[in-house]
């Protein structure tokens, strides 16, 4: 865009004639919305330079290239009014946001304008003029008089970029606080005023996306969760797919969208209570095609592996490798825990046991329902004697104590005796298994006087004299 060369007092039109008359390629810029605002200026009859510009270009039979932008089709070129409509029988170019420098330099490449092509002499002559894609002269455009005081298409223009940058920083600042759905609909309605706005696009699948991970509904009084969650789920799908279709089904990022796509399917089902096929396990499997690697795929078939009866080996082989990559970690086992917390067999006691461990050692953040909720494996008054010795003996005797104190060490809800009795209970099983039998007996002793002075008579009391004997035998 020239903002410099017309001097005050000068017919631009005419100055635009003359800089026209200088070039011999024109790049037509076409947007997503480009033939619907030159339709309607046409119908207002407002005084279009854009169009005056394209039809003075097209008069000279110099070379035409409308380039395509932010997702625009070659749609744009259809119907126009007027000689505009000979635009559609031009080749046109796209230039894409996410390949822009290869896709101009391939248009530099077929027009002739690679580097050491362009005519010096003559780029001295137009200096001051603005070039795009190596030395083809940008199309002069935007140059109504209007334009300069604030009103007109010019006017209206740098009105609605200003709405959308401060609709941008709403959003974002909504995404950082954890509001995804109220960033998801900021971006819906930036994207209603601007349909064609890649960036927009890519941030709200990137918000959707942010919300299928915190995703939860609330019974309304008036309603059911299941016909609120259906909704939301409704809103966030569609975006999803779109931003699957424009990632090209490869790479990382449309393993992402795939692999989140799937855990909304499965929202679908266990929440909405629809959507019965096969489409959560077949696109979490898809992703991990696309992206072996990829965390959420692995994290999210785990849980989906675990909450459908399937097998808890390969379950915690995709939660391990998930762990591994070191990515999205909180969420990762936000669904691991989510699926461990209630031991079922000696192989998930084991692994909550060790997904405790792990997460203490490396100083991981747990909230306090999930240690409680842990700690029930350490209850000697629902467990059984080999509960006890799978989650005693599921990490080496020091980490399990370590483990332990660190479980208990916020306040959990329970009583200051009981929690006191059964950390008792704990550290004298440790001490058994560390082979230190005498240190162990002396415990257990100590611990069965403690009991029948307040009157227990509970399976706790049970396991402390089934320990006595034991460790008297030795």
């Amino acid at each position: 865009m020239d903002v410099e060369d017309i001097a005050p007092g000068q017919l631009f039109a005419r100055k635009i004639d003359e800089t026209i008359a200088h070039c011999d390629i024109a790049l037509i810029v076409i947007g997503p919305r480009w033939a619907e605002i030159l339709r309607e200026r046409a119908q207002q009859e407002q005084l279009d330079y854009v169009r005056h510009e394209i039809e003075t270009a097209l008069s000279r039979r110099i070379t035409i290239v409308p380039v395509l932008v932010g997702g625009a089709g070659i749609a744009e070129l259809t119907g126009l009014p007027g000689p505009l409509s000979a635009l559609s029988q031009y080749e046109a170019a796209e230039i894409r946001d996410g390949t822009f420098s290869d896709d101009s330099t391939r248009l530099a490449k077929s027009l002739g304008l690679e580097p050491g092509t362009i005519d010096t002499a003559r780029t001295m002559r137009s200096k001051r003029t603005f070039y795009i894609v190596g030395a083809a002269l940008l199309l002069v455009a935007l140059l109504a008089a209007s334009g300069w005081l604030g009103i007109g298409p010019l006017g209206e223009y740098v009105k609605r970029k200003a709405a959308a940058a401060q609709m941008f920083a709403t959003a974002k600042t909504q995404a950082e606080r954890g509001e995804y759905e109220s960033a998801f609909k900021t971006y819906q309605d930036l994207l209603k005023t601007d349909p064609g706005n890649r960036l927009a696009m890519d941030r709200q699948t990137d918000v959707a996306m942010a919300w299928i991970e915190d995703f939860h509904v609330i019974a309304p009084e008036v309603g059911n969760a299941e016909n609120l969650a259906g909704t939301r789920l409704d809103e966030i799908l569609p975006v999803l797919d779109a931003g699957l279709t424009r990632a090209n089904g490869q790479g990382a990022r449309a393993a992402d969208i795939l692999a989140h796509l799937g855990w909304g399917h499965w929202l679908n089902r266990k929440l909405a209570q629809r959507e019965f096929g096969p489409a959560a396990e077949r696109d979490l499997r898809q992703a991990l095609k696309i992206d072996p690697s990829n965390v959420f795929a692995h994290a999210m078939l785990g849980n989906w592996i675990m909450q459908n009866g399937g097998s808890t080996v390969e379950a915690l082989n995709h939660f391990r490798t998930a762990a591994e990559a070191n990515h999205a970690r909180p969420f990762v086992r936000q669904l691991e825990l989510g699926v461990l917390v209630y031991p079922n067999d000696r192989e998930t006691r084991v692994a909550l046991i060790r997904l405790a461990n792990e997460m203490r050692r490396n100083g991981e953040v747990i909230d306090d329902r999930a240690r409680s909720r842990i700690l029930t494996a350490y209850d000697p008054t629902t467990n059984s004697s080999d509960e006890l010795l799978e989650t005693l003996s599921a990490v080496p005797p020091d980490e399990a104590w370590a483990t332990y104190l660190w479980l208990t060490s916020p306040a959990d809800g329970a009583g200051d005796n009981d929690r006191q009795l059964q950390r008792d209970f704990i550290h004298a099983g440790i001490l058994e298994l560390e082979q230190n039998r005498q240190d162990a007996l002396t415990a257990f002793q100590t611990l069965r006087s403690e009991l029948k002075a307040r009157g227990y008579n509970g399976r706790i009391a049970t396991h402390v004299e089934n320990a006595i004997t034991r460790l008297s035998k030795r």
